[in-house]
């Protein structure tokens, strides 16, 4: 036995050296790509050398996201010194003091605070409460739990470890057999699924929508505040969010029924919580605040993510707040918002030299996009960019990549920029048929309740279902809005 142990800690050990040494390969080859391109091209090029780089780092390290974006504002900040000193102090001023950095600084503070007063918890689990014991209405309650939270924090990662222990409790309610049950399968993939939905209504939801409304907002001039982005994506997100819990019910239909001591368990749940404390009344007052401030900022003209991130102070005050900062400082992704700075920086740069142009005309002429009428062009673009998802484990750098990309192939085609940015910017979110697409798939994949199999027969229908969705109801909702071109 310790032998056939000892051989296969040593296979193990050999696997993971050799996916060390094809990282190591992998990063060596983009830097000499990148050295070669600053060395020999103009900006545009220099500007896409730090894309490629950005990509390649952002993907094989993920733990080191901080250092990496870091190294990613100074290239660019190197680089567009050939702008005029006060072009560039405008890029760089506009990414720092613009609202949507730190509209996501103030959510995590939030977040945190949300999760740390309990808050968070309270509104998940009277919602879940609320809907009973009954099977089907768990699972939905699960996908409206995750709506409710939704707006709350920029990382879905955070409400993803929010909602995993209720999700448990759901579960373990009706004493079902870990990996046995359609049950927990449904609940599980239910918030799994829900989390990437829920993220694509709201602006501040997560990490990728403030950087594809900056491609937008560069690229035509549309201006997706948070009430605008509420308005494009939140009855589109509604809708899906109802056809995966019919598809979720579909395939993954209940084997147990309603009884009263399931019913009584899951409110007990809600009942451990005890009363609303004075912390959780702060941070729901500060919340509904910061709401009115980020829904109103096209008409007070303020600045509202500074205005949030200096009330968001009053969480530290002692006697008053719910947070330590000493606790909190450990607890905030620092990599997460340099990798949102990195992304907002980079795609200022590569909006302003349209780096992404190269690209798209040697794609475009290659796959011979020309020759295709703009309603298949744009049904083409879209079902292949949600399936492209399984390409990345970061829905942060596929925004960074992927909206610019669309953005010139769509000028190339001869229509409007949104015309294809703005339906890929509602997807971008969506990455639900791998555990590897985002940290979050991971976390309820870990629960052992699905199978990696179930999720991707899952995530494919899910997947083709948002696109669908997206070409039959959101491309006449959106000209309706007056978005798109009738």
């Amino acid at each position: 036995m310790e032998a056939s142990g000892g051989v296969f800690v040593d296979q193990a050990g050999r696997e993971l050296g050799r996916e060390e040494g094809a990282k190591l390969a992998a990063t060596l080859l983009t830097l000499v790509v990148f050295l070669w391109v600053a060395a020999t091209s103009s900006i545009r090029g220099q500007v896409l050398g730090v894309v490629l780089l950005a990509l390649v780092l952002w993907s094989l390290y993920p733990r080191h996201h901080l250092l990496s974006s870091i190294l990613v504002i100074a290239l660019l900040s190197l680089f567009q010194v050939s702008l005029s000193p006060g072009e560039f102090i405008d890029s760089l001023l506009s990414t720092y003091g613009g609202s949507g950095l730190w509209i996501i600084v103030s959510g995590f503070i939030l977040a945190e605070a949300m999760k740390t007063s309990g808050l968070a918890k309270r509104v998940a689990l009277w919602i879940v409460s609320a809907l009973g014991g009954n099977p089907d209405r768990v699972i939905l309650s699960v996908a409206l739990a995750n709506l409710a939270v939704a707006p709350l924090s920029p990382s879905t990662t955070a409400k993803a470890f929010l909602l995993l222990p209720i999700c448990n409790g759901l579960i373990e309610a009706f004493g079902v057999e870990k990996g046995r049950s359609r049950y927990g399968a449904g609940v599980m993939l239910m918030s799994m699924a829900a989390n990437n939905i829920c993220s694509t209504g709201f602006l501040t939801a997560t990490v990728p929508n403030p950087i594809s409304a900056e491609y937008i907002r560069t690229a035509s001039g549309i201006d997706l505040g948070w009430l605008g982005w509420l308005r494009m994506a939140l009855p589109l997100t509604l809708i899906l969010l109802a056809a995966s819990w019919l598809l979720c019910r579909w395939m993954f239909r209940p084997e147990v029924e309603a009884t009263p001591g399931a019913l009584e368990r899951i409110r007990d749940l809600r009942r451990g919580l005890g009363p609303l404390s004075r912390g959780e009344v702060l941070v729901a007052s500060l919340f509904s605040l910061f709401l009115l401030l980020w829904i109103t900022e096209g008409l007070h003209g303020l600045n509202s993510g500074l205005i949030s991130l200096a009330l968001s102070l009053l969480l530290f005050l002692p006697g008053v707040g719910v947070l330590r900062i000493g606790g909190f400082a450990g607890e905030v992704p620092w990599g997460s918002i340099a990798l949102f700075a990195a992304s907002m920086f980079l795609a200022k740069a590569v909006g302003h030299w349209r780096a992404f142009d190269p690209v798209a005309l040697s794609l475009f002429h290659h796959l011979g996009l020309s020759r295709l009428p703009p309603l298949p062009f744009i049904s083409l673009t879209v079902l292949v960019s949600m399936f492209l998802h399984l390409a990345f484990t970061s829905t942060t750098v596929y925004a960074t990549v992927m909206i610019p990309l669309i953005i010139s192939l769509t000028r190339l085609q001869g229509l409007q920029p949104q015309a294809v940015a703005i339906p890929v910017a509602f997807l971008t979110p969506i990455a639900v048929i791998l555990p590897v697409n985002t940290i979050p798939n991971i976390v309820f994949y870990s629960s052992g309740y699905f199978s990696q199999r179930q999720m991707i027969a899952y995530g494919l229908l899910t997947s083709l279902i948002s696109a669908l969705l997206i070409l039959l109801i959101g491309l006449p909702y959106w000209r309706l809005l007056g978005l798109l071109q009738a």
